[in-house]
């Protein structure tokens, strides 16, 4: 008998690998090939735990942020294609799709087809936007397609954490519920489709998030049980308190459908261990009119039956409404005028509905409001009443508009010109990020720095939607100075590339990053080593995923966190104190690396000094200061031009040892 072929004897190995268990490490062998990169071993482990669990229906992978989540999902969906696994469908945010497509394509050879430009037929990748997906014909187009042999779901806790809503006080789900309408379409539209969820924040804002997650992963309802069940067990009174010595039990279930690893515990596998990160609060005061004016729309926002916030909006609104009001006085004003313009309707006869809802909102730029808001109930109204509240909120209006001193803006004015100054001394980058969740205040921030004396080339602004004259030169510069040196089928789309060129203008000309919510997911701004929290989002893992766009791999500095609050706001205290709350909950279910707001006591006083030092004289009375100085710290590698690639090298030949050579080693 002749010897067979060498191609014959590939084939047979080729087979062998195909065939071994999940369990087993070589099963990882055809996406290594595959790919372009030289994986950790982490995120080794994070693959075949897996593929162990997609024939039960899924898993979450909750790495923290930078640790490269999007990479463990890429190797999946590289090992399942070469398995025969026919057709994958990807949902991501609308602005991250062209990312995905990029990515996926360089490093793992994938060429991901949009599926919101075509139909959904035939093999492949598809992608698709969480915005289509949730709406009623995407959720009908991806229902009538083919089966999917998987799903990958990015940042899914934003959406698709509120699907416990759609439950009732006795465990039924409604399906005639108008909560969470994403989730739920797409929730139905997959069916039994196993998923994976990418986040690194499955907890945000309350235990029950938590178990809506797992309800897209564990089809039985076994592990946790159904929601009452759930809460009569794990919840102490409330779903954001857990019931008291069920931590390790929680965990213990918990780590049977999520997989999760911290920086601190990848640290031994990295070239460079993450810098130290210490977290302030600069506390200020109000001027007195801004503090009567805060006070006096606080109580009448309390007010239980205004005529602006009603029914089944009230809730949505008033969040909405007290959001902005914690930014800035031209938000809180932007936002009086949209109570007015409310009222102004109801007055004319015409009801405002969910679009002028939907408006009111939109200056956030919130994914978590996407979709949440309902029709008004139908409830009369007093056309003197409503004439009356009119006319108190256009008082209020003309009182925000004629204070001229915004003591906050001013700290922040400070705090930028020492940096700068700085900067200029070679201490520190002298770049810093500015977060903001309001639009409004962006445009205003943006004006004081001009009025301050700030060139306005000094100055990038990243928002949702990057279509400003300033954002196109940008991208015309990055497409003459980066682009063109690029392989054509590495260039990104038109979306990706506008992020990547404000990104590069702040990397090579300006210094200062003003940033809506847009900002947190998908940039790389390691050479930035000071980010500013101008104002506080609710929830506290958003911090998390500000800061990591400068607390990341390749980041050379010791990285400050500064944010504000005011000591004479009772809303904004006790917004501290809610966050300090799920800040706490979430640590003890899932355990975290860092620092996000404050500690109350720090061991490092030459850390806290230097931190202080970067701060300008008359902020640091209203400072307190927490350091974080372990130098026991995690983190990930960054694949050139990508969103927080993790703890992965793109192959080389100055790179001999492989992810198995690693994880022997261990």
């Amino acid at each position: 008998m002749t010897a067979p072929h060498p191609i014959q004897r590939r084939l047979w190995a080729e087979e062998l690998v195909r065939l071994r268990r999940a369990r087993e490490r070589e099963r990882y062998a055809a996406s290594q090939r595959r790919g372009r990169i030289d994986p950790n071993p982490h995120q080794i482990d994070a693959v075949i735990f897996a593929l162990e669990r997609i024939p039960s229906g899924g898993c979450v992978l909750a790495d923290e942020v930078g640790l490269g989540k999007t990479i463990e999902a890429g190797l999946v969906i590289a090992q399942l294609m070469a398995e025969g696994t026919h057709r994958v469908l990807v949902i991501v945010p609308k602005p991250l799709m062209g990312q995905w497509q990029h990515e996926l394509y360089t490093l793992f050879g994938l060429e991901a087809r949009d599926g919101m430009a075509g139909a959904l037929a035939g093999g492949g990748v598809f992608i698709v936007g969480r915005e289509f997906a949730g709406t009623t014909r995407g959720a009908s187009a991806i229902a009538e397609a083919e089966p999917f042999g998987l799903c990958v779901i990015d940042e899914a806790h934003e959406i698709f954490a509120g699907i416990h809503r759609r439950y009732d006080r006795d465990g039924q789900y409604r399906d005639d519920s108008e909560d969470a309408m994403i989730a739920h379409r797409v929730k139905s539209a997959l069916g039994g489709t196993p998923k994976i969820l990418l986040t690194a924040t499955p907890i945000q804002n309350s235990l029950t998030e938590l178990w809506g997650l797992v309800q897209y992963v564990e089809p039985t309802g076994t592990l946790l049980g159904d929601l009452p069940t759930f809460r009569a067990v794990f919840c102490d009174g409330d779903d954001r308190t857990l019931a008291a010595g069920q931590e390790h039990e929680l965990r213990r279930r918990v780590d049977q459908i999520c997989k999760r690893t911290l920086r601190r515990q990848a640290q031994e596998f990295l070239e460079r261990p993450f810098v130290h990160r210490s977290a302030l609060l600069v506390e200020y005061s109000m001027s007195p009119e801004e503090r009567s004016l805060y006070e006096d729309v606080t109580r009448y926002l309390l007010e239980p039956n205004l005529c602006a916030f009603r029914g089944r909006q009230r809730q949505l609104l008033l969040i909405g409404f007290h959001r902005r009001m914690a930014s800035s006085l031209p938000a809180l004003a932007a936002s009086l005028r949209k109570v007015a313009e409310r009222l102004e309707r109801i007055l004319a006869g015409k009801e405002p509905g969910a679009e002028a809802a939907e408006a009111f909102t939109a200056d956030l730029e919130d994914d978590e409001l996407a979709g949440s808001t309902a029709g008004e109930e139908d409830i009369p109204l007093d056309p003197g009443a409503v004439a009356a509240e009119l006319s108190r909120v256009n008082s209020f209006i003309a009182r925000a508009r004629s204070i001229t001193s915004d003591t906050k803006a001013t700290k922040l004015l400070e705090a930028i010109t020492m940096l700068r100054a700085r900067g200029e001394r070679g201490e520190g980058s002298g770049r810093v990020v500015v977060f903001t969740e309001s639009l409004t205040t962006q445009d205003y921030l943006r004006a004081e720095l001009l009025e301050a004396g700030i060139d306005d080339r000094d100055i990038t602004l990243f928002r949702g939607n990057n279509d400003s004259p300033r954002a196109r030169e940008a991208l015309e510069i990055w497409r003459a100075e980066v682009e063109k040196d690029l392989p054509a089928y590495t260039r990104p789309t038109p979306d990706v590339a506008v992020r990547l060129a404000l990104v590069h203008e702040f990397k090579t000309r300006s210094h200062i990053f003003l940033s809506t919510e847009a900002g947190a997911k998908g940039l790389n701004l390691q050479f930035c080593d000071t980010l500013i929290n101008y104002d506080l989002p609710w929830n506290p893992q958003r911090i998390e995923q500000r800061i990591g766009r400068c607390h990341r791999y390749g980041q050379r500095r010791d990285v400050v966190v500064v944010n504000f609050s005011s000591t004479d706001n009772e809303a904004q205290r006790l917004l501290l104190d809610i966050l300090m709350t799920k800040l706490d909950l979430f640590g003890r279910v899932l355990d975290a690396s860092d620092v996000i707001l404050h500690e109350p006591t720090t061991d490092t006083p030459e850390l806290v000094g230097d931190a202080r030092a970067r701060l300008p004289e008359s902020a640091r009375p209203h400072l307190r200061t927490v350091a974080h100085d372990r130098r026991d710290r995690g983190g990930a590698a960054q694949a050139p031009g990508g969103r927080g690639r993790a703890a992965y090298r793109v192959r080389g030949r100055d790179r001999p040892h492989t992810a198995r050579d690693r994880v022997a080693a261990r």
